[in-house]
């Protein structure tokens, strides 16, 4: 049978360090289903054997930090307070452990949305942070700092995993805010070091989240970028026709070593950058050549395209295309060719 408490205020701890802050130790887990503040919980304890668990918590406007540690699986329903973001990550979970159905590993990020119910059934030993962030106030920071929008990433994240370092950082964060708030409780005593606070954690916390939006999109393919390295090139080349650009520009204008540039080159299209140049170049003459009017000339239009040497130019074109440049003028305009 659970253990039902509907919380109406704060439960007597083993020892609170001030109003907003707390340190409670219990030895049931119907009394530390009462315990922790401003939560609605239900708790069924699914393992036999003597239950102990402590929370470490507090409370500063806008925002909840807690620590929880539990001894024995328990399998919990609760609903945080109203109106909120709830975000965390565990310290140390064994096996077995699901938050909203998810499996709970060492760096899943935990989320809930506004007003949803939670379902976790934690491993024999567990020990998780978590932070709860009124909506209106974690909304207005995100647009203020990176116009990100919240409700977004708390559906992208669900339970998964965030990178091991994003997670060692939101980790060490909480942590260092309830140390903070239980080792000098005068800092929860001004309005300067209390608005400090609440930023760091919602600087924290919305850091974790977009870490692992990041990690929910498809990577992109060696391939893919190498492609889009490409289109860039053609385009920039495109672009500057009137002096067309070498590779050291290309290199330049990409931020690219001549190295990366012949691997995308030769991965993508099988031709190195040089040769690249060279088509995209041909390609222009040939165009141009197709619209010619009666006044223009071969010699003129690889003039514009870049090329001094007519000898090598025919000899590129009529590799490439299989005619001289002559014959592609003279499809559109037999009597238009002047060399």
């Amino acid at each position: 049978m659970y253990c039902s408490f509907r919380k109406e205020g704060d439960a007597a701890p083993t020892y609170r360090a001030s109003e907003k802050s707390a340190i409670i130790s219990t030895n049931d887990p119907c009394v530390h289903a009462a315990s922790l503040r401003d939560w609605s919980q239900d708790y069924l304890q699914l393992s036999a054997g003597h239950f102990s668990g402590e929370i470490v918590e507090t409370s500063i406007g806008p925002i909840q930090v807690f620590k929880e540690t539990i001894h024995q699986s328990v399998d919990e329903k609760a609903n945080p307070r109203r109106d909120s973001y709830t975000v965390g990550v565990p310290i140390y979970v064994e096996e077995n452990g699901y938050w909203q159905g998810h499996h709970l590993q060492r760096d899943s990020l935990m989320t809930l949305r506004p007003n949803e119910e939670l379902y976790f059934r934690t491993p024999p030993v567990s020990s998780i942070l978590v932070t709860v962030i009124n909506c209106n106030a974690f909304d207005l920071f995100s647009s203020n700092t990176s116009n990100i929008d919240i409700g977004n990433l708390i559906t992208w994240a669900k339970t998964g995993g965030l990178p091991p370092q994003a997670a060692k950082r939101f980790r060490i964060t909480l942590q260092q805010v309830l140390a903070s708030v239980i080792s000098t409780p005068e800092v929860l005593e001004h309005a300067a070091s209390e608005r400090a606070i609440i930023e760091t954690v919602m600087n924290a916390s919305l850091e974790a989240l977009t870490a692992r939006a990041a990690e929910n999109k498809p990577p992109r393919s060696v391939h893919a970028v190498q492609r889009a390295i490409v289109e860039r090139a053609r385009q920039y080349v495109l672009a500057n026709r009137e002096t067309p650009p070498t590779v050291s520009d290309l290199c330049l204008y990409l931020k690219m070593s001549r190295r990366g540039l012949h691997h995308a080159f030769m991965n993508v299209l099988g031709v190195n950058i040089v040769t690249f140049l060279r088509y995209v170049r041909l390609h222009g003459v040939k165009k141009d050549l197709l619209q010619a009017s009666s006044m223009d000339s071969v010699t003129g239009i690889a003039c514009k395209w870049g090329f001094w040497h007519m000898g090598m130019f025919s000899s590129y074109y009529k590799s490439l295309f299989g005619e001289t440049p002559s014959t592609t003028l003279r499809k559109l305009s037999p009597q238009s060719m002047r060399l």
